[in-house]
């Protein structure tokens, strides 16, 4: 650790002496400006105001009106300006759609043309990207002009790989590896369920690393694994420098370091680790500092320094990329621009009360009059903020296109789903301790073991818990967006209700 610290006062000396390729000067520095998680978001948004104090939004300097992939397109091409004759990379870490109108009406080509526009130089695929069927994410690896690789990635068939593994690129005089890696829950997906295997991410990385180092001065991951398999790799397989990370929505205000349990000699002996939380609301910078090795005269990594750079309404949009994002809006501004209702107060989570959670199952319950609903945890994406809704804000919230289903199920079996899957609820109380459900009413009595039930949930949630314990459901067709829409402009005005229906610990 002395040397790092040492390195960051490096650092701040090399960043004010400019590069060139004369291989006598001895600094060189490379800027990895990096996403994770846009998930569609491509207009400026704003989080709800109530923020409790554990959440990675308390960090924020900014939560209203942030974001906008035009913002993000001029704060990117200033930054090139800025730091040249310095390099950059522009990386992002996956699910870059599935979360907002324009995932859901275009299937991630508005968020790939956007992302083009922005000059991406690689990403990985995050679990979400296979939400389309496979033919839809492999158009979309087509349309980008930046380079996908992942390397867990292969044809069920044929073994071979969905795309590039790795690419190995020359920045100046330095060389780069950088591969990618996904969840392998991906394998769940719709496009990634029959044709797609996604292989296990520390087999491929143990074999790949060792392979890439002797390539390279230094290895890059493009993870969609989430911070703790990050951490777990980084220990386990030495060898990577830099792991740009996504999937958990992890804010790293600053890069996280991960020494080696076998020092080696090489680069930092460690690896740094960064995610910039979701949506596209900050960009992430990494400065990497080398330099030169006058025996080998091999640049070598020497420092570090990263930020969150939060993306406001003082940067104006992109001209070109507004025009790009102007052409996909008007073709949908009509069914999602419009107010549905007025929310009394910010819909958030309080301790184990999730108002946004129960709020969806009241408003299904409500609608097709069953003694109970569930929702899986998950499945509402958003907190909605107090004030005028829009239908797009409704989207925003559920994006994912499920509809309703009707069940019947014994007490016995219901109080197993809530144990065992802890949804959130509507009409039922409960109470788990240590994962063991220790109390559960409906409509204020215990729910009694052989006593029949009629309940609703989502498509997704029947298909994943009631589907495995052998019981039969109704699809009512009905989407789930929708009737929470109908019911909040029946309501009119909404108010967050905070209960203690569901405390699971």
């Amino acid at each position: 650790m002395k040397k790092l610290w040492l390195t960051f006062g490096l650092l701040g000396v090399a960043l004010q002496v400019g590069y060139t390729a004369d291989p006598s000067r001895p600094w060189f520095r490379l800027t990895i400006l990096h996403t994770t998680e846009p998930h569609g978001h491509l207009l400026p948004f704003s989080y709800p105001e109530s923020v409790e104090s554990q959440s990675p939004l308390s960090g924020m300097s900014h939560r209203s009106n942030i974001g906008g992939v035009a913002r993000r397109a001029t704060l990117l091409r200033q930054l090139r300006e800025t730091l040249q004759p310095y390099p950059t990379l522009v990386i992002d870490a996956g699910d870059y759609m599935d979360g907002t109108p324009f995932s859901l009406e275009f299937q991630g080509e508005a968020d790939v043309a956007t992302m083009n526009q922005c000059g991406y130089d690689y990403a990985t695929l995050g679990n979400h990207e296979f939400s389309n069927p496979l033919e839809q994410v492999l158009r979309l690896v087509q349309k980008s002009n930046f380079q996908t690789v992942c390397a867990n990635l292969r044809y069920r068939d044929t073994g071979e790989p969905l795309v590039p593994p790795f690419a190995i690129a020359q920045v100046g005089e330095l060389r780069v590896a950088l591969f990618g890696l996904v969840m392998t829950d991906t394998q769940n997906y719709r496009g990634a369920r029959e044709r797609v295997q996604v292989l296990n991410p520390f087999e491929v990385a143990r074999e790949l690393v060792p392979q890439l180092r002797q390539q390279a001065d230094v290895v890059l991951l493009i993870s969609h694994l989430g911070i703790g398999d990050d951490e777990r790799l980084a220990r386990e397989v030495p060898g990577i420098d830099v792991i740009v990370g996504g999937h958990s929505h992890t804010r790293l205000a600053e890069p996280r370091f991960v020494e080696w349990p076998q020092k080696a000699p090489v680069n930092l002996g460690g690896t740094i680790i960064v995610q910039a939380h979701q949506w596209g609301g900050e960009l992430g910078r990494l400065d990497l500092l080398f330099w030169r090795n006058l025996d080998t005269q091999r640049l070598e990594l020497v420092g570090y320094k990263g930020q969150l750079l939060p993306i406001t309404a003082a940067i104006r949009e992109c001209p070109d990329t507004q025009r790009v994002l102007d052409r996909y809006w008007r073709r949908i501004a009509g069914k999602y621009g419009r107010i549905v209702g007025e929310a009394t107060d910010d819909f958030v989570q309080r301790g184990d009360d999730l108002a946004h959670y129960n709020l969806v199952s009241d408003a299904v319950r409500a609608t097709f009059g069953s003694e109970f609903d569930l929702q899986n945890m998950f499945g509402v994406r958003i907190e909605l903020a107090r004030g005028a809704i829009s239908y797009y804000d409704l989207a925003r919230m559920l994006p994912f296109g499920n509809t309703i289903v009707r069940f019947e199920i014994t007490g016995r079996d219901l109080k197993r789903l809530l144990e065992e899957h802890r949804p959130t609820v509507s009409g039922i109380r409960y109470r788990t301790q240590n994962r063991r459900l220790v109390e559960a009413t409906i409509n204020g009595e215990p729910i009694e073991d052989d006593r029949i039930y009629k309940g609703t949930t989502n498509s997704y949630f029947a298909e994943r818990a009631l589907q495995p314990m052998g019981i039969a459901y109704v699809d009512t067709g009905k989407r789930r967006l929708q009737v929470v829409a109908d019911y909040i402009r029946q309501q009119k005005r909404i108010a967050p209700v905070y209960d203690g229906r569901r405390v699971a610990r």
